[in-house]
This record gives C-alpha cells, sequence and structure tokens, in this order.
C-alpha cells in the first residue's frame, strides 16, 4: 500500500482527515500528518512518501513552494492541493506543478476518497507501466549470461520442464537448443594459480577460458557453459548442422582448447570429455557420470585430458538424489514453505521405494534419516530452541535412539516432525503479532493526549506503519487509525459520564487542542454533541 502525508498548519483539518477516511480501502497504508511546509520536508526526509495532500495557504513555505521542493527532490511524489480560496490562480500554480487534483475547502469526505482513489489507481498504472515488456526486454538482454548459465545449472542438478515451458526458456535465453538434439560436454578444471584467484579473478579467468571455448569450436558446435557447484566449467556442446561432428572432433577440440589456456593464460587446466547424450533428459545422466570420471580418473593430476567412457559405470549403492536436489530441504525450511517442504520429502521416501525394486535400501535409510534429523535440528536450533521444547517425546526421542525398521515408519516420523516445527513457527509468529498488539494498545491508552498517529506508533515498536498496519488489522480485525479514534471517542464518553469536567478539558485530556474539532467527530461517533451526551445521562 501507498503512504501518504496530510500537510496544514491548521491540527484540526490534519486530524479530521487522518481519522475520519477509510484510508486503507482507498489504497493508503500509512498516513502521516505535518502542520508546516519545513515540518512535512522532514517527514519525507525519513519516509517512502507517495502522495502529498497540502494547503495552499500556511505560514512560512506556501503549499505552491513545498509541491516545487518536492518536485526538485521527489518527482515521482504526486500531489492534491487544498484551498478555502476558490482563486483561479492557485489553480493555474497547481496545475503547471503537475499537481493531480485542486479541491476547495471545506472538502467532503467523499471528493477526498474519489480523488485519492482514482490517484493510487494512476500510481498502480505507472508502476504496470514502468514494469513494461520493453523494460523487462532490456533487463534480460543485460543479464542473458547469468540467466543461461542459472538454467543450465539446474538442469545438470535434475532440475525439469514441461515441454512447453523448455520450449519458452530457450527462445527467451536465445538459445538454439530444443528437446531430443545431440550434445556433447566437456568440463573444465581450473589448475595452478587459475584455481587460487580471488573470486573476482576465477570469474574473469572463467569468462576468458569460455571465450576460448566458443572461438575454438565455433566452426562446428554452439557452446552453453556454467560453473557446477564443485568449481568446474561446464561446457554443452551442440553440433550446430555443419558436416558430422563426432565425439573424436570434440576431444581434438577439447586438446586445442587445453593448448590455448596453457599459452594465452599462462595457466593449465584438465579436461574431461563427457559421452554423448540427448538433450535435456540425459544431461542429469552424462554430467553425473562426467564427474565420477573427473575423482576416479584424474584425482589431484595437474593438466590431465581424459575421456568418459560410454559405457555406464556400475553403481553398487543407489543414490536418492532428490536428498540433495535444490530446493534444498534446508533451504526450504529455513523460508517457511512447509508445504513445499513435506512435498519434496514424501518426493525422496517415493524415490527411496522406488530403489527397493532392485537393491536394498538399508543404506540408502540411514543416509536419508540422518538428512532429515540434521536439518531438523538445525532449523530449530537456529530458532533458539532445544529440540524437546518443540518436539513430543515420541519425535525428540529419534534424535537419540532411531527406531523405524521401514520406509513408511521413517516417513511417518519425518512429516510428523515437520508439523511440530510449522505448529511451533506459526505459534511463535501469533505471539509475536500479539505482543506487538498489546504493546500498541499500552502505548496509545498511555499517551492519548500526545502524539498516537501511526508513524510514532511504529516507531514506538520499531516496525515499518504499513507493516504494523497489517499486522494489526490481522490480529484485531480493526483498523490501527479506526482503533484510536474508537477509543478517544469512549475515554471522552467516560469522562463525560463521570466527571463534571467541561467538555474543552475532556477535549484536551483524549488529545484534542481543538475543542470544535472534538465536538464534530464526537457527534460523527456518537450521533449527537458532547453536550447532549452529556444531558442525555439519568440523573
Amino acid at each position: 500500500m501507498l503512504q501518504l502525508l496530510i500537510v496544514d498548519d491548521e491540527r484540526s483539518v490534519v486530524e479530521t482527515l487522518a481519522e475520519t477516511i477509510p484510508w486503507e480501502e482507498c489504497g493508503i497504508g500509512a498516513v502521516h500528518e505535518a502542520l508546516s511546509g519545513t515540518m512535512a520536508l522532514q517527514v519525507m526526509e525519513n519516509h517512502a512518501i507517495d502522495i502529498v495532500m497540502t494547503d495552499i495557504r500556511m505560514p512560512g513555505m506556501s503549499g505552491i513552494n513545498l509541491i516545487t521542493a518536492i518536485r526538485e527532490r521527489w518527482p515521482h511524489v504526486q500531489t492534491i492541493l487544498l484551498s478555502g480560496y476558490a482563486d483561479f490562480e492557485y489553480a493555474k500554480q497547481a496545475i503547471t506543478q503537475g499537481t493531480f487534483e485542486y479541491l476547495l475547502k471545506p472538502v467532503r469526505d467523499e471528493d477526498v476518497i474519489d480523488s485519492i482513489t482514482r490517484l493510487v489507481r494512476r500510481i498502480q498504472e505507472k508502476w504496470e507501466t514502468a514494469a513494461s515488456y520493453q523494460k523487462a526486454m532490456y533487463t534480460l538482454q543485460e543479464n542473458l549470461p547469468l540467466l543461461r548459465s542459472t538454467m543450465l545449472n539446474k538442469l545438470l542438478t535434475g532440475k525439469t520442464y514441461s515441454e512447453s515451458a523448455l520450449a519458452d526458456k530457450l527462445r527467451l535465453l536465445e538459445l538454439p537448443y530444443a528437446e531430443g538434439d545431440s550434445f556433447g560436454m566437456l568440463m573444465i578444471r581450473m589448475e595452478e594459480h587459475l584455481s587460487e584467484m580471488a573470486d573476482k579473478d576465477m570469474a574473469l579467468m572463467e569468462y576468458a577460458i569460455c571465450n576460448i571455448v566458443c572461438e575454438v569450436m565455433q566452426p562446428h558446435f554452439h557452446t552453453w557453459h556454467t560453473r557446477d557447484a564443485h568449481d568446474y566449467i561446464i561446457v554443452l556442446a551442440r553440433p550446430t548442422g555443419k558436416g558430422n561432428p563426432t565425439k573424436t572432433l570434440l576431444e581434438q577440440y577439447a586438446a586445442q582448447i587445453q593448448t590455448n589456456v596453457q599459452l594465452y593464460l599462462k595457466g593449465a587446466i584438465s579436461v574431461m570429455v563427457g559421452s554423448w547424450g540427448r538433450f535435456p533428459h540425459q544431461i542429469r545422466e552424462v554430467y553425473d557420470r562426467a564427474v565420477w570420471s573427473m575423482r576416479k580418473k584424474m584425482g589431484q593430476g595437474q593438466g590431465l585430458f581424459v575421456t568418459a567412457s560410454d559405457e555406464p559405470e556400475d553403481e553398487p549403492t543407489h543414490t536418492i538424489r532428490s536428498l540433495y536436489e535444490p530446493p534444498t530441504l534446508l533451504s526450504l525450511l529455513d523460508a517457511g514453505r512447509f508445504d513445499d517442504v513435506e512435498k519434496k520429502i514424501r518426493h525422496i521416501f517415493e524415490e527411496l521405494l522406488h530403489s527397493n525394486e532392485h537393491h536394498d535400501i538399508a543404506e540408502q535409510m540411514i543416509e536419508v534419516y540422518h538428512v532429515l534429523a540434521g536439518v531438523f535440528a538445525y532449523i530449530i536450533h537456529k530458532n533458539g530452541k532445544q529440540l524437546s521444547a518443540v518436539l513430543p517425546g515420541e519425535s525428540y526421542r529419534y534424535f537419540q535412539t532411531p527406531s523405524y525398521t521401514t520406509a513408511q515408519q521413517l516417513l511417518d516420523w519425518s512429516i510428523r516432525t515437520l508439523h511440530h516445527i510449522q505448529q511451533d513457527a506459526e505459534q511463535e509468529l501469533k505471539d509475536n503479532h500479539s505482543t506487538i498488539v498489546r504493546s500498541v494498545k499500552s502505548f496509545v491508552d498511555r499517551n492519548l493526549a500526545g502524539d498516537v498517529s501511526l508513524p510514532a506508533i511504529a516507531d514506538h515498536v520499531h516496525l515499518h506503519p504499513v507493516y504494523l498496519s497489517k499486522v494489526y488489522k490481522a490480529e484485531t480485525g480493526e483498523a490501527l487509525t479506526a482503533y484510536v479514534y474508537r477509543l478517544r471517542m469512549e475515554k471522552a464518553a467516560f469522562f463525560l459520564r463521570t466527571s463534571a469536567a467541561k467538555v474543552f478539558e475532556i477535549a484536551e485530556l483524549i488529545g484534542y487542542n481543538n475543542t470544535a474539532y472534538f465536538i464534530r467527530v464526537f457527534k460523527k461517533f456518537y450521533d449527537m454533541t458532547p453536550q447532549e451526551y452529556r444531558d442525555s445521562l439519568p440523573v
């Protein structure tokens, strides 16, 4: 929601507008107040104001001068002028300053609501225009290399897309790949001083190496590259259609790349030529085989050149890939995405049970248990709590002595534990919100005769005014400004019933310096003036 600043040297005008207009319904999340142009500029220094509604005739800085200053420093801010004088000259000045509306005092609530609603709609439309297709495409071009690298990285780690989604992404990123295309893969490891560079220098070296790769392979291959979690440069190579590229040609190019890096960049690289595959379904398989070959065949050797076998390596133990694929369980839990965590856990167990068709899954169950237990323990401890404080006895004992015998038992424990963590997080959030509401009500009650504007209350509880408004409304079902208004009226009625204080004295006790204004808002609330209310009480 947007933030509004009301400026007028008459406090009663400011308070009337601030308290009697249903601002949230108009799209305004926070209302700030200022009694002069100078004070208004100070407020704008400290808050992201979107709309300024100001009087024209004020001591010192006029409304026209204020708008001029705002235009110079905050050109995006929209303005509405209020004036008690139907002077066309003022209206012309307002128009030349780009003012959205010119309203005459005394202004009706309906006119303010209509004007603000239309202005909010215009601002929202302006934002939508700012995020237009042209700007998005410009941003896309600026970030194209990074976006391409990110997508390839996701494919390497097993990310899948529907056929239409994949085609759209490839078209958007201007990548000449299509489902079913044949591809080769190079895995490049930087050696010697190249691998010892600082991150910034390593990124530059990666850029230089990839330029060499592109230049060398351009006659027969379209290349697409990224840097993986092991700091290997992974190059996907798709034949361009010229001639009949083979794995032998790919190996020749790889050897040339290795030589050129040594010659021009004065550093060594090791190169693994991966097996051939089909895009995109075999990317993960080819990549995993290349990583395995890099580890088994190259080890810590420097400047080596190896070709991965096209024959799949025997895997004595089935790996649970989804256990580690992004987004990880830890990142999902950290973000509070509990529904996604549960989906991922169930997917992990589906893969675990599927592996049971050909393998004994006892080893995998141990791995799954320890990963889940570690993630659950981490998130509970990160929230500053002990496991025993969040989990009931049965779930807690699993951390001390795991007692599962089947995958289903382990799954049931995992889901129960996740639900306990989720319930604890939701209760903590609710408790925090309840504490905020109690603090707000206490502050307002103690300071009713002083400044209980939304910004002042937000500053007391150290929250942004817009966020505070949302929290308070969600917890109580009542807008915070409406609560302050209601409390003032109820206190006024209490003093009228229980004391002999004069009306102007009661007005001051609840924060109104203008008695006429107090009488007006009291009548709006109770449908009678304070004196009529007092006279109606039984003797």
